[in-house]
């Protein structure tokens, strides 16, 4: 158990330094401010579910690793000639998606 533990907060730590250096490389505006939020919430109903079910926690933490670290590379690199717009909102939705996923998980 303590194993599960250990690799979990290790890599919501990593989640949290990749969504902070996303949202600090942004513009500040209401749109960054929306997708930090997303972020957050996500990150915070991970980490609730992680205290009933350390094994879904892991595997939930690892797939939004992997949706986000794909997203977040096409917001910052590939967004010339208005190409930002979709790839902020391709990151805004799955997360959106995820937190209330995990929000019906954590009450059932």
């Amino acid at each position: 158990m303590a194993h599960y533990n250990t690799q979990f907060w290790l890599l919501w730590l990593i989640g949290a330094v990749m969504t902070l250096s996303v949202c600090l490389c942004s513009s500040w505006s209401e749109d960054t401010l929306l997708l930090a939020a997303a972020f957050a919430l996500s990150l915070i109903s991970i980490a609730i579910i992680h205290k009933f079910r350390n094994h879904t926690a892991l595997c939930n933490i690892l797939f939004w690793l992997g949706y986000n670290a794909l997203l977040c590379y096409g917001l910052l690199f590939k967004s010339e000639g208005g190409a930002g717009l979709t790839w902020w909102f391709y990151l805004l939705c799955p997360n959106v998606l995820q937190f209330i996923s995990d929000a019906i998980i954590a009450y059932i």
